[in-house]
């Protein structure tokens, strides 16, 4: 399988720097890349802000399963970034959309999504939130690139009928968007809401 991991964000709320907070010895998208490697899937890496930054956070992972893509578009948001990275993928194999800002996502959970994907969309859940990496058919490649102007993947996938992954594990769910939430992370407790 192949996965678009969407590193190209402002990261504003945590003044641009939640992908290059350290994490387990290195930074999170090197952890995040790292993990999606480890399950065997061809990783595209859509950068934007900073994106010279991130890219030379991935060098000692280079390798024909890694694949760095550049949104000049990316201030136009998450669904254009989604747009830059379903173009660099095989049109025929499923995918995973998944978020850089995830560092407690390992190589397992994208192998227990693998598992239990039946060929339609699958989304894990953990209680009442939803959470990534999302799993695709191949059937959303054209139909992500076909979107025009700003859209939010959040709606389109919302549009689709989807399967769900019930799991206590809240590594699915848990991101780091803000500075307070990765010392809560690094820690070991849960953000406050």
């Amino acid at each position: 399988m192949q996965n678009i991991l969407l590193a190209a964000g402002l990261a504003s709320r945590s003044g641009g720097e939640k992908l290059f907070y350290p994490y387990q010895g290195h930074t999170i998208i090197h952890h995040s890349v790292a993990a999606s490697l480890a399950a065997g899937l061809f990783t595209v890496v859509v950068t934007g802000h900073r994106a010279e930054e991130v890219a030379s956070e991935l060098l000692d992972l280079s390798s024909p399963s890694l694949l760095i893509v550049n949104n000049p578009h990316y201030a136009r948001g998450q669904g254009s970034s989604t747009q830059a990275g379903v173009a660099a993928l095989d049109g025929g194999l499923p995918f995973f959309i998944s978020l850089a800002d995830m560092p407690l996502i390992e190589a397992g959970h994208y192998r227990t999504l693998c598992d239990a994907y039946t060929g339609a969309p699958l989304r894990p859940r953990c209680g009442a939130k939803v959470g990534h990496p999302v799993l695709l058919p191949p059937s959303f490649i054209p139909l992500i690139a076909a979107q025009e102007g700003p859209f939010a993947m959040k709606e389109l996938l919302a549009s689709s009928p989807m399967e769900y992954l019930d799991t206590n594990e809240e590594a699915y769910v848990r991101d780091v968007d803000t500075a307070s939430s990765y010392h809560a992370l690094v820690k070991g407790s849960s953000p406050r809401p």
